[in-house]
C-alpha cells in the first residue's frame, strides 16, 4: 500500500498547477514589430514619393515657365497694363493665343517684351473686314468677344508667308500691332520673334481668352 505524500490533503483531486517558460521557436506567438516595421517603411516612401513629384514641379516651373510684366494697355480688357503673366516657351503658337512678341522696329526697344494675339499662321489669308467689321481668316469671319475697338481703321488683305505670323492687339485702337508694317512686311513678324505663349495671369489668378 502507497502511502500520500506528507502535507497533502488526499481527497485533493485538482492537479498541481505548472508554470512554464512562453513558448518559443516556431510555437511561439508572431511578434508585431515586422507589421509597424512594414507601415513605417509604407509611409516614409510616400513621403519620398511626394516630395519628389513636388521638386519635380518645381524643376518644371523654373525651366519651362517665367513671369512677364505687362508694359502698356494695348491687350486691355484681356490684360492690364502693371499686371504680371507666366508664360512658357514650350510648344508652338496656335491661331488665337496670347503671346509674348519680341520688340524691334515699328515694335518698340529692342529686346522689349510686347504682347499680342496670334491671328494668322503661314499659309493663312487674312484680311480686313467684312461687312460687320470683322477680320477673315481663310474667308471665315472672327468671333472676337475680347476685342475693345474697330479693327477697320485700315483695310488689308495678306497672305502669311512661311516662317511668319500676323498678330493684332485686343484694344484694336491701340494699333501696335501688325498694321504698323503692312507697307514693309505685308503686316507680318518673324515667328522667332514670338518668345513665348501666355499661359496665365499670376494674380489675380486667371487664364486670360
Amino acid at each position: 500500500m502507497t502511502s500520500a505524500p506528507a502535507g497533502r490533503d488526499v481527497t485533493d483531486t485538482q492537479p498541481v498547477p505548472v508554470i512554464s517558460s512562453p513558448a518559443r521557436g516556431r510555437h511561439a506567438a508572431p511578434s508585431r514589430h515586422p507589421v509597424y516595421r512594414a507601415r513605417l517603411l509604407r509611409a516614409g516612401c510616400e513621403v519620398l514619393i511626394v516630395a519628389g513629384v513636388a521638386i519635380a514641379a518645381v524643376v518644371v516651373v523654373s525651366f519651362f515657365v517665367r513671369p512677364v510684366h505687362v508694359s502698356d494697355d494695348a491687350m486691355e480688357p484681356t490684360l492690364s497694363a502693371g499686371e504680371r503673366v507666366l508664360v512658357t516657351s514650350w510648344g508652338a503658337p496656335s491661331n488665337g493665343d496670347v503671346v509674348i512678341v519680341r520688340g524691334r522696329g515699328p515694335w518698340g526697344t529692342d529686346g522689349e517684351d510686347l504682347v499680342a494675339r496670334i491671328i494668322g499662321l503661314p499659309g493663312q489669308r487674312v484680311s480686313c473686314c467684312d461687312a460687320q467689321g470683322r477680320i477673315m481668316v481663310d474667308g471665315q469671319p472672327l468671333n472676337e468677344p475680347y476685342v475693345v475697338g474697330p479693327t477697320d481703321q485700315v483695310t488689308f488683305d495678306i497672305v502669311v508667308p512661311e516662317g511668319r505670323a500676323f498678330v493684332l492687339v485686343d484694344r484694336r485702337e491701340a494699333a501696335r500691332d501688325g498694321r504698323l508694317t503692312l507697307d514693309t512686311e505685308s503686316g507680318t513678324i518673324d515667328l522667332d520673334d514670338v518668345t513665348a505663349r501666355v499661359l496665365a495671369v499670376a494674380w489675380p489668378p486667371r487664364v486670360p481668352v
